[in-house]
């Protein structure tokens, strides 16, 4: 059937009239269409974003402390060369954590790392004496690397898109244990025939200093596992001339500075960061798109810089004789100049910046004092000289913006200091030589810092000035008190806290990262806005409270058979108490994971007491110990899963510390005699807990379980005997110090 032509023309005109109605009309009738909006655009792949892994290698390192003296002939011993020192090795392997930063080709970043070595060696020396009557001689001197740990930034270049080539730098410290073990035995003496004078140590000391060096490291087959090959050189200074474990006195030590040298691989894995992170891609030409209008600049983003200052230290001792009538040595104010370098990472919300620091300073803040005291045909001059070498941080920051470009803030954290004292005591006496003594010792200290500053930014470019006061308190050193039972002279040395006050001026380059207006410009990208989900990314601040138990399990046996005795043993007291403090840092989420890495601090009130009562050498007196855990902290990594947008199980573990105050109370029918020491203890913690959302703010809740495991605090054995006619022997071990605490807590979290 043949269709007429007007019919035909007709179809035309209404098909041609539909088209450009329906034309007219795709504007209102797309809303209600089926079709699928098209796809945001993919990001290319970023080295930015959290990663934890593990890492395995070979370590070599150099202990040069040598020490000629034997306990008995105070170094007179012909032939007889003590302790020398020795080069450790062995292998590692340990965990590490960190957070990086891509700009273009640039990669910046944080990493802690902590490994469990078996880095270790020895050196023996034995003599065949021909005078004094002794017959042989021997020494050993042995040590081990335990831990090796470090908080690094890194810097590096990518030579392609998969390979990056790094420097790091940092805080360093290590857990070095030092064994000391001699022997002497002559058979040359009257009946019974022998004399032994034997001893054995095993003490562990935190040893802190410096790490550098370089690695590669390269994606692995378009995934996110990374595998790297590095080198670091470590250095913890040198020990001073404190004298060995079983000579404590001051003697004629060669000391120089303890390192070690360690290549290691590693793998890694890198969690993406979330996709509102594609944002800071925009200004990087390498990526595929660029946004839709230029992202503002923001404070967010990591930084390296420098400074320069001067401090002022004040160490407010007092050493005092005879009923304050006569003090031989006073406190000692310091002063210098300062200089170092800073790392850290802002995160800006509005108007408030938030961030996290570290920074490391050497310096010149010395000063002495002198004092003599004269009596019947003596007089001793006596002085002492302190000298601030480094002193750093770990830091939260929180400011606010009082114009774009100029930043007021505040800030505080776990601070540190190595003190070099020199001491020098000269006795003159009538009818004697002239005698001099001196007692070379660096020491690590530790406490809190807070302080205020202000940071601007310079010509609109990514520098940064700033001008901050910080203010250093490291706690009271130890002090002792005797008391005589019928009155008379009375000993006592004092201790104040020792602080450090501190002006200085810096500069930083901040690289780009993602600001306030990153979301902005990634949905300006994405062809359909993301819907409006909480997002855990971004720094928090908070505070915490709870209750702690501590273990101290020690023991201090004495046994003396003048006239045969039973043991007479201390052990180490139980400890309780309440707790509180502050936690600051950052968190990273992809998808259902939440990584992240946090600081925190806390007083304590755990405390415990244990005594003992007993006799010898025919005396009866009674001891008692009271251990106090003054601070505890910890720089922890955090790794978590979200059972819902708004709880978060986590575990989470890293470095840890505490000041331990210990008081021993001696009492005997002469005098009595308190001695309180204070000693800065380090370990690991580890732990898990539970994060919650509260009221659909920003505002977190949280309750967590920690365990604080300090180690041990080595073991000392030394005695005298003839194997007939007497024997004394005194010997002290000790296990693992640790604390359980139980807190919750409340953070804001700033996006």
């Amino acid at each position: 059937m043949s269709i007429p032509k007007g019919l035909v023309l007709k179809g035309h005109l209404l098909t041609s009239v539909a088209v450009l109605a329906l034309t007219a009309a795709s504007p209102a009738l797309a809303a209600d269409l089926p079709f699928k909006a098209p796809p945001p655009v993919v990001a290319a792949w970023s080295w930015s974003g959290f990663y934890a892994g593990a890492h395995g290698g070979y370590g070599w390192g150099h202990d040069a402390q040598a020490d000629p003296n034997d306990p008995f002939f105070n170094g007179k011993l012909p032939g007889f060369a003590g302790f020398t020192g020795f080069d450790p090795k062995g292998a590692l392997g340990g965990i590490h954590a960190g957070y990086n930063w891509q700009a273009r080709d640039f990669v910046v970043g944080f990493e802690g790392d902590l490994s469990f070595t078996d880095i270790k060696g020895s050196s023996v020396n034995t003599a065949t004496a021909t005078t004094f009557t002794l017959n042989t001689a021997s020494a050993t001197n042995s040590g081990a690397f335990d831990m090796l740990g470090s908080a690094r930034g890194r810097l590096g270049y990518l030579v392609t898109p998969n390979v990056l080539l790094y420097g790091t730098a940092g805080l360093a410290w290590t857990r070095f244990v030092d064994n000391n073990d001699i022997n002497l035995v002559s058979a040359n003496i009257p009946p019974p025939g022998f004399i032994a004078l034997v001893g054995s140590g095993s003490v562990p000391t935190w040893r802190f200093g410096w790490v550098a060096g370089l690695g590669v490291e390269t994606r692995l087959l378009d995934t996110n596992w990374l595998a790297r090959l590095e080198y670091l050189h470590y250095d913890f200074g040198n020990s001073g001339n404190g004298g060995n474990l079983i000579t404590p006195f001051a003697s004629p030590q060669s000391t120089g500075n303890l390192t070690a040298d360690v290549i290691r691989a590693g793998i890694s894995y890198k969690f993406d960061p979330d996709p509102f992170a594609a944002a800071s891609a925009a200004s990087n030409p390498s990526l595929p798109y660029k946004a839709a209008a230029i992202t503002p600049w923001s404070w967010s983003g990591v930084y390296f810089g420098a400074h320069a200052g001067y401090g002022w230290a004040r160490d407010p001792f007092n050493n005092v004789l005879v009923d304050d009538t006569v003090r031989l040595l006073g406190g000692i104010d310091a002063s210098g100049f300062v200089g170092g370098f800073q790392a850290g990472a802002n995160w800006q919300s509005g108007r408030i910046v938030g961030g996290l620091e570290i920074d490391l300073s050497g310096s010149n803040i010395k000063g002495s004092n002198s004092n003599s005291v004269s009596g019947a045909g003596f007089v001793e001059q006596a002085s002492q000289t302190d000298k601030l070498d480094w002193f750093g941080s770990a830091r939260a920051r929180l400011g606010y913006l009082v114009t774009p470009d100029v930043l007021l803030y505040g800030t505080g954290g776990p601070g540190w200091a190595r003190m070099v004292s020199d001491q020098e005591s000269v006795t003159t006496a009538v009818g004697a030589p002239t005698t001099t003594t001196s007692l070379v010792t660096p020491s690590w200290m530790f406490g809190w810092v807070a302080g205020l500053g202000v940071e601007a930014r310079l010509a609109n470019t990514n520098w940064l000035a700033r001008l901050e006061y910080l203010h250093y308190d490291f706690g009271s050193g130890s002090s002792s008190l005797t008391i005589p039972a019928g009155g008379g002279a009375v000993t006592a040395v004092t201790s104040g806290h020792l602080t450090n006050d501190v002006v200085q001026a810096g500069i930083s380059y901040k690289f780009d990262g993602i600001g306030s207006g990153g979301r902005s410009a990634y949905n300006a990208m994405a062809a359909v806005p993301p819907v409006a989900v909480y997002n855990w990314t971004g720094f928090y601040i908070g505070a915490n409270a709870g209750y702690g138990w501590g273990r101290d399990p020690f023991s201090e046996a004495l046994t003396e058979f003048i006239p045969p005795a039973q043991p007479v043993t201390l052990s180490g007291p139980n400890s309780q108490g309440f707790l509180g403090g502050f936690q600051a840092g950052a968190n990273w989420q992809t998808r259902s994971v939440v990584g992240g890495l946090e600081i925190d601090l806390s007083g304590s009130s755990v405390k415990g007491t244990s005594s003992v009562a007993g006799v010898l050498f025919g005396t009866p007196f009674t001891q008692m110990q009271t251990d106090k855990f003054d601070w505890l902290g910890s720089g922890r990594a955090r790794l978590g899963y979200l059972v819902t947008p708004d709880t978060l199980l986590y575990g989470t573990g890293g470095l840890a510390w505490t000041r331990l105050t210990q008081t021993a109370t001696a009492v005997n029918p002469f005098d009595t005699t308190v001695t309180t020491t204070p000693s800065w203890r380090f370990g690991w913690a580890a732990g898990a807990g539970a994060e919650m959302r509260l009221w659909n703010s920003n505002w977190i809740g949280r309750v967590e379980y920690l365990h604080y495991d300090f180690g041990n605090a080595g073991s000392t054995i030394g005695g005298l005997t003839n194997g007939v006619l007497f024997e004394y022997t005194v010997d002290t071990t000790s296990r693992h110090l640790t604390v359980d605490t139980v807190r919750a807590g409340v953070d804001y979290q700033f996006h």
